[in-house]
């Protein structure tokens, strides 16, 4: 199995790998610091499964980023890694297409276990059954916000980061108006007053991390 690890800490990157690579049937071809190396490394490196963590730097979550790369690549297994053990973190995984989800405090035998039955097609939440999974995928549609467009959910956490109209055009490379229009769409769709409401909400959603 080719395995990316993608970490903000290298000290965590450096662990997994040792741990991985020790193993007769696991390789970890490469690692990643942010959402943008998540992509540049999965065009070029031969990868099978990722590991992902849940709270990559600001700009992009590790969910946002796992429901991106499912997107363009549909093959690759995403298991999420993460500290927060909170079902709503499963429920986030399970709408971004995450195929496992793991706790970094869990067993490194745990987490092996899981990358193995990835692999073979299965699901791993750890410490859930697949009917649990399949009730928490039934409550994790949120239809105000995939009522967003795809360009709306790219700009809505670069708001509540607190880029201005000017960055956010720049970042995404279109029109300072364009992005006004799609900021009032996004308060409009969500039903948000203001900005407070947006940033409560983004957290709420796990669409930030600060």
């Amino acid at each position: 199995m080719k395995l990316l690890i993608a970490d903000d800490h290298a000290m965590i990157r450096n662990a997994l790998a040792f741990m991985l690579n020790a193993q007769p049937d696991m390789e970890v071809v490469g690692d990643a610091a942010d959402g943008n190396e998540v992509f540049l490394k999965a065009e070029q490196l031969p990868v099978d499964i990722l590991l992902m963590d849940i709270s990559m730097p600001p700009g992009e979550n590790g969910l946002q980023t796992t429901r991106r790369l499912k997107e363009v690549h549909p093959e690759i297994k995403i298991i999420v890694l993460t500290m927060h053990d909170d079902e709503t973190y499963v429920r986030e995984a399970l709408a971004a297409g995450a195929d496992g989800f793991v706790l970094k405090s869990a067993h490194e035998e745990t987490l092996l276990a899981g990358i193995r039955k990835v692999s073979q097609g299965e699901r791993f939440f750890a410490g859930y059954q697949e009917e649990q999974l399949r009730s928490l995928v039934t409550s994790s549609g949120d239809s105000l916000y995939e009522s967003l467009s795809k360009r709306e959910k790219e700009i809505l956490p670069l708001i509540a980061l607190g880029y201005n109209n000017k960055k956010i055009a720049e970042k995404l490379f279109i029109s300072v108006k364009t992005v006004e229009v799609h900021k009032a769409n996004i308060h409009k769709k969500l039903k948000l007053h203001n900005y407070a409401d947006l940033v409560s909400y983004s957290l709420k959603h796990h669409l930030v991390d600060f």
